[in-house]
This record gives C-alpha cells, structure tokens and sequence, in this order.
C-alpha cells in the first residue's frame, strides 16, 4: 500500500489564513487560547529559555500591556489549560511566574511599540483603569489622538485602589502605565464626568467615546440590619485603606465572600490588628481564588468558615453581632442548590462586617441627551453587540460593559474594543486570523545542533514561588518574591514549546523505527495503517496498532500526536532520510 503524506498544516513555511492552519494553532496551542488577551505564551518561554528576558517582556507588553501587574495577580486561566497540567505530566508550567520573571529580571522594551501616521482622529476614554488604558494604548497605535479622563487623582484604577500593595507593589503599576503614557496618551485625571465634565460635551468634542469607568458600586446584601455603621463593602474599605491608610475597623472584623475581594480585605484587616475571619456560604473548593490564597490568609492568622451564610446583623448604634444560618450543598434535577440546615443559627460577636459580596457599574454620570439615548431604563446601559451603544459614537469597554470581570479579562476587552473604535472611524473591515509558518532544523537553527527541550525536561519538578515569613509581613511588604534567574531558568524549561510542530512525511519514511526506539512517551509516535484523509487533506480517521491489542502488527504509516508530543526533537535528530520536519507556527499579531 502506498504511503500518504500526513500534513498537517496546508503549507511548509510563509503566512496563512486557511481555516485548517488556524485549527491546527487553537488545538495545540491551549494556554494561548485560553488567555482572554491572546499571549504568545510559548514565544515569550522560549525567549526566557534563550536568555532574551527582555524580549519577553516585550512580548507580553505587546499582548497584555501589564507584563509586571498581571505576573502578580491573574487569574491564570492559561495555567488551566496548560498540557503540562494534564494527567501524567504532573503541575502546569508557572507560566504567571515566568511573566513576572519577564518584568523582574528583563522589564526594558528594547523595540518600543510602532505608532502608525496620524490618523486626525480625536477619541475619548472615560476611566484609567486596566480596560481603559488597554483601550486608549491601542487606540494611540493606530495613530489616533487619545485623551483619558479619570474621576480619582491618579490612575490605575482597581489596581491602585482595590488591589493591596503587599500583593502589588505601586512602583511595578506606576512603571506599566507610564510605558502605556508614552505613547503621546494624554492623561486629565480629578475630572468627574457629568459634573466637571459633561457627556454631552465630550460627544461633541471627540469622533468617538468610550466609556470605560469600571465597576465601583458595591452589591449590598438583602439581610436586616445592612443598613447599621460598621456593616460596609469590601471596595469602599481597600479603597479607603489604599488611598488614606485606614485604621478604624475595630479589634474583631467579620469578612462575607468568596472571591479575590473577599481576600484582599481579610488579609489587610489582619495587617490592621483585626482579628479576621472569613465566612462563605460555599464549600473552599467553590472559591474564585488561586490556591495559594486562602493558605496565605492562614499563614497570617486569619481564618475562614464554610457553608455560612448571613441571617441578619444587629447591633444598637453599630453592628455588634452577625446572625449566620448553616447552609449545605443539594442536588435537584441535577443542579447543586444552595440549601439552609433548620436550626442552624450561630451568631458571632464582631465591631465590622465587610462585605465582599460583588459589584457593578455605576451610572449615575451617564447622563444628559447621550445618557438617555444609551440607557436602558434602570436595568442600565444598553449595550448592542458587545462594544457599541444606541449612540454612534459612544463605545463601552472593560467591566463597565461586562460586569465584574478578572483584569485579562478586562484588558483583552478593551483591546478588543479598541479595534472596533478604529474600525468605526476609519471604514476599516475586521482583521483575519493570520498565522507564520516557519521552516526549521534541528542541526542548523538550534544552538549546537541541540533542541531547546530535552527528555529530561519533561519531569522537572514545579518550581515554588519564594515568599516573605508571615513575621515580616506588616504594611504593605509584598508577600510573593517572585522567581530569581535560576528558578526562572528551571521553570521555562519545563514548557513544552507547543508552537512548534514536528510531523513525519511517510513518502520517505523507510519504517527503520529509530524514532521510534528514542521516543520519551509511548504515545508520542503512534504506528498506524487504514488511514483516510479529507479532500484538504486533514486526517479523517485511522486504525492505531498496538503489541497485543491490534490483530496485525504491520503498519505502513507513523504518525506523531502532538497533544502527547514533549517538543524533545530525538526524533528528526536520529531519522537517517529527513522524513520528520520541524515548523514553528504562531498568530501573526494585527
């Protein structure tokens, strides 16, 4: 039986856009389609692993602006999807960590970020926060004149007002967005829009508004007593600590929430004396966090009860009390409810209850003629397909359009909204997903013939993040140390580089199973036969052989699955007749 040509890709190397290159990438590269903001998370590990730090900051500047903020405190969705993370291969690489390295040991743009021709037009964004600076950064790079307005004395957002200095410091803040600055952003903060300022008049002023003013307003709880002092949520207290260094909270705080909110207040109550204990009405495993956070609240003292939910709060001139009702987990129609055990009533003592029961957006300042063409009643703004609004003019971006989001989140928003502004002024049509294939060899591209990865990589353990005794963590000392060169260096090179692709061409192959005698995994070259192929030729099915199992051990095809493949290159170094090749395929950025 003739052999056929397994090909992945449609091409060997240049730019493509065919729908089949584009699956290809999506599938096998799982951690850069998982980041909402799109890192080219295996580019910038291999810079790393090549030494080039500064070229991997670059690249996360270039693709999420806050290389420093976010390897400190995101939610690391790509970590989640890391195939380093699945079953046998042990912990996902610490991807996170490594963006932080990118900062910590790199942290200089050696190639500052192209800003196209002036385009003539004038655009407005409503808040410094994250999605605002994405959105206005991106917007400057395509030649428009942006103008930020922002309500507080400063920007940053909830980066410098919620989240708290001992998780991240206000040096790395101020450093990104002065980089974003830079870019000939104009930036008027102490401007209250709808009262120094109005919409209106921003509308008539500026070819495009986007309102991206976050989402300040605390959701309060429908529990009696919610009214009383002392009873306040968890954005107005970080925001008062963070801005005015806040001491008053009393000797013995009560923390209602689940979230990253909830933390962040529990872990600075406790820097402010406070004897701190966290209720959720939830089980640990239901939390909103990263793992390591609620052992750190527990390595400061502070402590958490599950499964409580608050009744009622009461108290004379303030709360003084909190009434909790136990609550467990049923199964109806094959949905968890949340259920309440009868006679479960606890009540707790307590000076401060904080709620960290989440937020949403406040618009109050949306108003005049724009503001009434694009609100929808009370229910809030309207909002058409995602960015724009019954306006022409006016966009949204960020949580202020989304709701509560994460800070990727938010940033991927805004640069996505950004896009559509510059598609509004200009006519342009919505860029195409274009990927680059580039050829490779293992004797010649790679430094002494030799592969960034190695068998040995592969069981690399995990490399913990360093962090400050819980004795020494007072004020706003920042707990997390981050990685130095060596663990930066053990750390990247646990990554399988899945932008890169190795195949066999069975027309050459000659069956002599030296790549196979070398393969590091038994599922890494697969031999195969009964092969079909599509009329793109894209594999439709085929019959994996196996000793013991097949009824007939002859194949005539080898194939390599790359969702099993460690990026180890013995396979092309060892083929006697060049029958595997190696490619590196990556998103071509717009």
């Amino acid at each position: 039986m003739k052999s056929q040509a397994i090909t992945a890709l449609t091409q060997v190397e240049g730019e493509s856009v065919h729908p089949r290159d584009i699956e290809w990438v999506e599938t096998n590269i799982p951690c850069q389609v998982a980041c909402p903001a799109g890192t080219d998370i295996p580019g910038y590990i291999e810079a790393i692993n090549n030494g080039q730090l500064n070229e991997a900051y670059a690249i996360n500047f270039r693709d999420n602006i806050f290389p420093g903020v976010l390897g400190r405190v995101c939610a690391r969705p790509c970590e989640d999807a890391c195939r380093h993370g699945r079953s046998p291969n042990g912990e996902s690489v610490a991807i996170c960590s490594l963006k932080r390295s990118s900062h910590d040991l790199g942290g200089s743009l050696k190639v500052p970020p192209k800003i196209k021709e002036s385009s003539g037009y004038r655009v407005a964004v409503v808040g410094a926060g994250v999605a605002g600076l994405a959105t206005a950064r991106d917007l400057a790079l395509e030649g428009h004149r942006v103008i930020v307005y922002e309500k507080h004395h400063r920007p940053g957002g909830m980066l410098v007002q919620g989240i708290p200095s001992f998780r991240l410091p206000r040096d790395v803040i101020e450093l990104e967005i002065n980089q974003v600055l830079s870019l000939g952003i104009e930036l008027k903060c102490g401007v209250n829009i709808g009262n120094d300022e109005t919409l209106d008049v921003l509308v008539q002023s500026h070819d495009a508004v986007v309102l991206a003013a976050g989402t300040l307003n605390g959701n309060r709880l429908d529990v009696a007593g919610n009214s009383l002092p002392g009873v306040e949520h968890g954005l107005d207290f970080l925001m008062e600590v963070n801005e005015r260094g806040r001491r008053d909270i009393g000797s013995k705080v009560t923390v209602i929430g689940g979230g990253y909110t909830a933390m962040d207040v529990a872990r600075t109550a406790v820097r402010l004396g406070a004897e701190t204990t966290v209720y959720y009405r939830r089980g640990q495993h239901n939390m909103v966090v990263l793992p390591g956070e609620v052992q750190e609240l527990l390595n400061e003292n502070g402590a958490m009860n599950y499964f409580q939910t608050p009744y009622q709060f009461s108290g004379k001139n303030s709360v003084e009390q909190v009434e909790f009702l136990k609550t467990m987990i049923n199964v109806e129609e094959g949905k968890q409810v949340l259920g309440i055990e009868k006679g479960s009533s606890i009540n707790i003592d307590t000076d401060s209850v904080i709620l960290a029961t989440g937020q949403r957006a406040d618009t109050q300042w949306v108003s005049g003629q724009t503001g009434e063409s694009i609100m929808a009643g009370q229910s809030g703004l309207s909002i058409v397909n995602e960015f724009d609004t019954p306006h022409p003019k006016v966009f949204v971006a960020g949580d202020f359009a989304t709701g509560a989001t994460t800070l990727i989140d938010a940033i991927a928003h805004g640069r996505k909204a950004a896009l559509r502004v510059t598609r509004f002024l200009t006519g342009a049509s919505s860029p195409t997903k274009k990927i680059k294939i580039e050829r490779k060899k293992f004797a010649t591209d790679f430094e002494g013939g030799q592969f960034p990865r190695t068998q040995e990589m592969n069981v690399i353990p995990i490399q913990p993040v360093p962090v400050i005794n819980a004795t020494d963590r007072i004020d706003g000392a920042e707990v997390e140390l981050g990685y130095d060169q060596t663990s930066t260096d053990q750390a990247g090179k646990r990554c399988y580089l899945c932008h890169y692709k190795f195949e066999i061409d069975n027309r050459l192959c000659v069956l002599c199973d030296e790549c196979v005698k070398v393969k590091p995994t038994d599922d890494c070259i697969l031999p195969i036969s009964d092969l079909s192929l599509d009329d793109d030729g894209s594999v439709v099915r085929y019959k994996q052989l196996c000793k013991g199992e097949s009824d007939s051990l002859y194949y005539n095809q080898l194939w390599i699955n790359q969702d099993k493949c460690i990026r180890c290159g013995q396979c092309e170094a060892v083929c006697p007749v060049g029958a595997i090749s190696i490619q590196k395929v990556s998103f071509l950025k717009v």
